[in-house]
């Protein structure tokens, strides 16, 4: 039977105690990576000095015409990724935009900002095409809500972009993709990083009159790749991508 004295650490050590030493020094080791990792991922994911949105409208004025779209996170909001002490939480992607009922492209109102700068965690040069597939290949004139961090919570975006329009009826349409989001169908072999395509949906409302509101629909998905930017249309094979929001719907409000 092997045995040492406890005279301090550097006494001489039985080989299971080196080894229970080298345990603890791996874990503090890995616990450090992590921390650092983490701390990393989220300085990339926001600019330096940006202040987090809060759960209440943004800063467009309550006093003009505006649409204001309301999100309430569903029970696949979020999802993780990583391994070990590495994971990390992902939410959904979402953009959204006004078109005229022909279909013809007006603006963006919202979109979620990994969406738009393209700011992903490890991906490749191109971004993620697949994450906002549709909205990605529409040719924008600009975006009328400034672009913000993905929501955490309850989030009401408030765009002055209605008091700029001559009263009528609009189609906002809203797309939205969480990564990682697999099940039977679409799988990590057949359907890359982001599982289930964006789901596509619409709404329409009346502008010029007293506040009126419309919750969205699905009607279809984008790309599985990204690699067009098409309105597939029907919502075959898509389960739990039709949780990631619990409510969805868009105001008009006159004043």
């Amino acid at each position: 039977m092997s045995t040492h004295r406890t005279q301090g650490f550097f006494t001489k050590k039985t080989p299971r105690a080196w080894a229970s030493v080298r345990l603890t020094l791996l874990f503090v080791a890995g616990s450090a990576l992590a921390s650092c990792a983490n701390s990393q991922a989220s300085s990339a994911s926001r600019p330096q000095g940006e202040v987090q949105p809060t759960n209440t409208e943004n800063l467009a004025s309550t006093e003009t015409p505006r649409f204001v779209v309301e999100l309430e996170p569903g029970p696949y909001n979020r999802g993780s990724a990583g391994w070990f002490i590495f994971r990390y939480t992902v939410r959904p992607q979402v953009a959204v935009w006004v078109e005229k009922p022909d279909g013809t492209f007006i603006d963006t109102i919202y979109v979620t900002e990994k969406g738009e700068r393209k700011n992903w965690i490890s991906a490749p040069k191109t971004g993620r095409p697949e994450a906002l597939p549709v909205w990605n290949h529409i040719k924008r004139a600009g975006t009328d809500a400034v672009s913000a961090a993905t929501p955490k919570g309850a989030t009401l975006r408030s765009s002055e972009l209605a008091s700029r329009l001559p009263a009528g009826t609009y189609v906002i349409k809203l797309e939205t993709n969480r990564s990682y989001d697999y099940n039977e169908r679409f799988t990590k072999a057949n359907s890359g990083v982001s599982g289930q395509p964006s789901v596509v949906y619409r709404a329409e409302i009346a502008t010029g009159g007293a506040r009126t509101e419309a919750r969205f629909v699905p009607f279809g998905t984008g790309s599985v790749d990204g690699s067009e930017g098409e309105i597939h249309p029907g919502l075959d094979g898509i389960t739990t991508a039709l949780g990631l929001f619990s409510t969805m719907k868009v105001v008009y409000k006159a004043e």
